[in-house]
């Protein structure tokens, strides 16, 4: 048991915070593929293969921040933008609605069924929800015990976790609950648009993975930190640029 929960414990009446914390996952090279970072009620999401970009999740008020740092600016989805993308296929309505809407009735309706064809056959299909399923198996990565879970989609095997429960990594119900939310949501949002390398934790139970293997992306958890993060790191660096979402989609 670490040291820190020793000293929470006996600091209970003192008006200690307790710690933040970050699980880091190695790829089969050992090298770092990603990074999750939490907080009462916040999640920060780094990944090496793509290191320009972070994605930062608030439950508070259900909002993402897509942060660029090659271009130095930042997109903020809120619960508006993420129940539109949530059903593409409405949004893509509404945005032909839009731009018909300075047309002659008599033309509207065959130009919209030219449009809707048009666009929705370059769109990628939503892939169907995933289950997860309990293998009974149960195994250890870097000193972390886990259960093997099997991702089926359509009957067929399309990913593998191991898992174990959040509480047993140090992670708070704050912070469990946030990341829980987040993958929630982006799960739905992936699925929209053909794609699913998400997991959705409670779909298993209240569980993080220890072990994933997601289209051939391997992860192993390495390293859990429970150090207070420094502050401003689950904010947008100062003088970045938001940049405007297309509103015709929203």
């Amino acid at each position: 048991m670490r040291i820190n929960h020793f000293l929470l414990a006996g600091c209970l009446f003192t008006g200690m915070v307790e710690a933040d914390t970050t699980l880091i996952y190695n790829n089969k090279e050992g090298q770092e593929h990603s990074r999750m970072l939490l907080t009462e009620g916040k999640v920060k999401m780094t990944n090496q293969a793509d290191y320009s970009t972070e994605i930062l999740f608030n439950s508070t008020n259900t909002s993402f921040t897509v942060i660029n740092h090659d271009e130095k600016s930042y997109m903020v989805f809120g619960q508006k933008q993420i129940e539109a993308l949530g059903d593409v296929s409405k949004m893509v309505d509404k945005m032909i609605d839009q731009q018909l809407s300075q047309m002659p009735e008599a033309q509207r309706e065959q130009m919209r069924g030219m449009i809707e064809t048009m666009v929705k056959k370059q769109m990628p299909k939503a892939a169907p929800m995933p289950n997860y399923n309990k293998s009974g198996e149960s195994k250890t990565y870097n000193g972390f015990d886990c259960d093997v879970v099997v991702k089926e989609v359509k009957g067929q095997n399309d990913g593998e976790f191991c898992v174990t429960q959040y509480s047993n990594l140090g992670i708070s119900d704050g912070e469990y609950s946030a990341v829980s939310q987040f993958m929630k949501i982006a799960e739905k949002m992936a699925a929209q648009f053909g794609q699913d390398q998400s997991m959705n934790f409670d779909a298993i139970g209240q569980v993080v993975p220890v072990y994933y293997d997601m289209s051939n992306n391997q992860g192993f958890l390495t390293e859990v930190n429970d150090d207070n993060l420094p502050k401003g790191t689950f904010e947008v660096p100062a003088g970045y640029q938001e940049e405007s979402l297309p509103k015709e989609l929203f």
